[in-house]
């Protein structure tokens, strides 16, 4: 098909086909691609007929076509797992930055000689004690601000918004 049509047609063709694609971008990669195939063979066939230009203008703005097709989807709810794949990190992230921070206090105290000292790190109270024989970090407490954090993060990254659409 593409033989038939001039390169202003096909260049065309292929620019309302990616801003079809990108107003389609939450459907599954595999069902834009399916769509997108039949526009591109459909368009080539309407423009056969009255030319490219019209054939577009039959299908109305990308926008609008693309939501036609968008509404015809089922409505996908959260991701949970993804939801808790962003969770694990922002957790394991918190963990690092605890880490960083009991050895940068292990560090201070051995620059200082030795000793203990207090510390608080992310809403966690820390205890590190580095001595000739002993080297420590003892945790206390809760930390509201940890928790928050990863429960924003789970949220966005479970996409929670979808549990409120229409």
């Amino acid at each position: 098909m593409n033989a038939q049509l001039s390169l202003t047609d096909r260049w065309r063709r292929w620019s309302y086909l990616q801003d079809v694609d990108l107003w389609m971008s939450t459907l599954p990669r595999s069902r834009r691609r399916t769509i997108l195939n039949d526009l591109k063979l459909n368009l080539a066939e309407a423009a056969t007929v009255n030319g490219m230009p019209e054939a577009i203008a039959e299908l109305g703005t990308a926008r609008s076509l693309a939501r036609s097709y968008l509404d015809e989807e089922p409505r996908r709810g959260p991701n949970w797992v993804a939801g808790a794949i962003g969770a694990t990190v922002a957790f394991g992230l918190g963990l690092y930055a605890l880490m960083i921070y009991v050895l940068g206090m292990l560090d201070a105290l051995q620059g200082t000689g030795g000793g203990t000292a207090t510390g608080n790190a992310l809403g966690i109270r820390v205890e590190a004690t580095n001595t000739a024989s002993e080297v420590s970090a003892n945790f206390g407490g809760f930390s509201w601000i940890w928790l928050i954090a990863v429960v924003v993060v789970w949220l966005l990254s479970a996409r929670i918004w979808r549990l409120f659409r229409r």
